[in-house]
């Protein structure tokens, strides 16, 4: 049986929470111990599911259970992160039963794939990492630890992705290009060139923003 703790309480918690009930529903023992967050969640989210808000994140101490990160942003989930990394508990990876995870793959702890997910053959996805509904991650690409992949984007073929990195919705990072730490790529952008550390991209193809923009 794995106990669990839901770290957050917005809406990309009660998607993460939607992978564990999926993932019960086919048998998996888990039981979700509740959701830890600093503010109170929307109870409206949470309706009919059982799951309750135990207290702040720092409760974590006080639990005997795993935890996943479900923060939507790779900046929010690396700053929960470093505030409990002293604590002695351990991440959950969790995989929704309708993702397709080819042969050779490697999910880090506490990384979360969502349905409709695919994973070709050797990609990796580091820790704590995200892969959103419906994207899809090419035959040996990298993802880094604490990224998104967010909702129908594509990250092709033997593409290196760093730490930190969000990938916007519908976005497509073409074959054998490097995205690095902590840049962000614009929903529905195309990047066909490598992607500096820190920088934000935009567009058909995708350029560096402006600060203005």
């Amino acid at each position: 049986m794995l106990r669990l703790v839901i770290l957050g309480g917005g809406g990309h918690a009660s998607d993460v929470l939607g992978v564990v009930e999926a993932l019960q529903r086919t048998g998996e023992l888990i039981e979700v111990v509740g959701l830890l967050a600093d503010e109170t969640p929307d109870p409206s989210r949470f309706i009919g599911r059982d799951v309750r808000h135990l207290g702040p994140i720092t409760m974590i101490d006080q639990l005997d259970a795993n935890y996943v990160l479900a923060m939507g942003y790779p900046t929010t989930r690396r700053a929960v992160f470093e505030k409990i990394r002293h604590m002695d508990r351990r991440p959950a990876t969790l995989v929704h039963p309708a993702a397709v995870i080819g042969a050779g793959c490697d999910v880090g702890a506490g990384a979360v794939i969502f349905d409709g997910v695919h994973l070709s053959a050797m990609a990796r996805v580091g820790e704590h990492s995200c892969i959103s509904y419906n994207s899809s991650v090419g035959h040996d690409s990298r993802i880094g630890d604490f990224c998104s992949i967010m909702p129908g984007a594509t990250v092709s073929g033997s593409v290196v992705v760093g730490n930190d990195v969000m990938v916007g919705a519908n976005a497509i990072v073409v074959e054998q290009r490097r995205i690095d730490n902590g840049a962000s790529i614009g929903a529905g952008a195309v990047v066909v060139d490598d992607v500096s550390a820190n920088t934000i991209v935009a567009g058909v193809p995708a350029r560096p923003l402006s600060p203005r923009e």
